[in-house]
């Protein structure tokens, strides 16, 4: 019999009643455990300290509620301990292991992580189930999410893009998508929710409340920054970030008995989404495939020109395409600011979506499509080049793109003026192919 969570993870062999009893007896055992553990965090944002050598345990059973004015860094210790914030000293750690640091080392969390942000985490273009089953199997298992989105009144809408719907249904699928690896995995997880009552009605409040007390009962541990007096009621521990102190209260009694059972799965990685999400929504079209296109599209305007050119010249000419779209970076890094969603990805653990393998392809098409359009013979080499170009130039930018999403402005950095010094690269590629 797996030991863990309890609850959906235990042996059917058993009543209902020895269940619930062995699932209390589990969470119990985990409870005594550090799940989250910040030791004197310090956070600067600008010229301001927002906050200023802080302290915080939460252990797997319990639930603490981070209460504070607007502005007193509620949000901003959440996402500290998501690790999602540099720091100027202190550390972050997750079960004993240390996640984040001063010195800006960072790892990935051993624990199932769940997380709810103030902004969505997820772009338009997925479909509610394709997400929630990918957060979910953050724990390495899945469940059936049917109950979860029956209990949201969400069944109908499973299988809508996240962009079909209303700003409170999003919002109900974002709290499910820090809620169910919590409720799939087999060991206590740490879920942090980020004013996760906001947009939902009251109905969705009642059954979030009574989600956070079964979580709580069968011993993973919850953060949750709230104003929300009905949530608060859940919560074994309150802290008053202002004044850095916490309290205990006896929390509220409303456990929803749940009997989902969880069977393996595996997770999407970075790269696979990247590509799904290209193919359905055409990024790579739009970004990079106009420039190519447009590029060829000079170039043909002025006629014939490529007898008079070297082997090189000529080379250069036909890679020009692949080039100028491996230049244009990565779409997916200004798709995934929408709604916060790669820090999303980055806080779970799971890295930050990119095209993975789809630049060779695209260079390679284009490559080809250059070589006839251009009269010029057809080089299988000549294409594997125009790949592994458009490839190198895609993430070599896309890199640069990414280092910028911690900044306040993103959009500010002009990352575009830094790729014309891939050209040099290009050029002595170029050299070294026609010698």
């Amino acid at each position: 019999m797996p030991l863990g969570g309890g609850g959906p993870l235990l042996s059917y062999a058993i009543g209902d009643k020895n269940r619930r009893v062995l699932a209390g007896w589990l969470g119990r055992r985990n409870m005594a455990k550090a799940l989250l553990a910040l030791s004197e965090v310090t956070v600067r944002r600008g010229m301001s300290v927002v906050i200023n050598n802080h302290s915080l345990t939460l252990e797997g059973g319990q639930c603490m509620a981070l209460v504070g004015s607007n502005g007193a860094g509620k949000s901003t210790l959440l996402e500290v301990a998501a690790g999602l914030l540099p720091l100027e000293q202190g550390v972050v750690s997750h079960s004993d292991k240390h996640v984040l640091d001063a010195e800006g080392r960072r790892s990935s969390s051993p624990l199932t992580v769940g997380l709810t942000l103030q902004k969505n985490g997820m772009i338009g273009s997925e479909i509610v189930s394709e997400h929630l089953k990918m957060a979910c199997a953050n724990s390495l298992a899945d469940i059936d999410m049917t109950p979860f989105l029956e209990a949201f009144h969400l069944q109908h809408r499973a299988n809508d893009l996240v962009a079909h719907l209303s700003q409170g249904q999003a919002r109900k699928i974002a709290v499910l998508a820090a809620l169910l690896p919590a409720f799939a995995s087999q060991s206590p997880s740490l879920v942090m929710l980020d004013e996760p009552a906001s947009g939902l009605d009251d109905d969705a409040v009642v059954t979030l409340c009574g989600w956070l007390c079964t979580l709580r009962e069968r011993g993973h541990a919850v953060l949750v920054c709230t104003h929300d007096q009905r949530i608060l009621q859940q919560a074994s521990h309150v802290h008053d970030v202002a004044k850095q102190k916490t309290s205990t209260q006896t929390p509220a009694n409303a456990t929803v008995e749940l009997t989902t059972k969880s069977t393996p799965a595996k997770r999407t990685t970075p790269g696979v989404f990247g590509v799904r999400t290209h193919m359905r929504t055409m990024l790579w079209l739009n970004h990079n495939g106009m420039a190519a296109l447009l590029t060829l599209g000079i170039l043909l305007s002025f006629g014939s020109f490529m007898d008079s050119m070297n082997d090189a010249q000529r080379l250069g000419i036909v890679l020009a395409p692949a080039f100028a779209a491996g230049l244009c970076g990565e779409a997916l890094v200004t798709a995934m600011r929408e709604e916060r969603a790669s820090d999303w990805w980055r806080a779970v653990g799971r890295g930050i979506p990119h095209a993975s393998w789809l630049p060779l392809l695209i260079g390679a098409a284009i490559t080809a499509v250059s070589q006839g359009s251009l009269q010029q013979p057809f080089e299988a080499v000549h294409i594997l080049v125009g790949a592994m170009t458009c490839f190198v130039a895609w993430h070599a930018v896309g890199m640069a793109q990414r280092s910028t999403n911690r900044l306040a402005r993103p959009q500010a950095v002009m990352v575009g003026l830094l790729t014309p010094v891939l050209i040099l690269p290009y050029a002595l590629l170029i050299d070294w192919l026609t010698r």
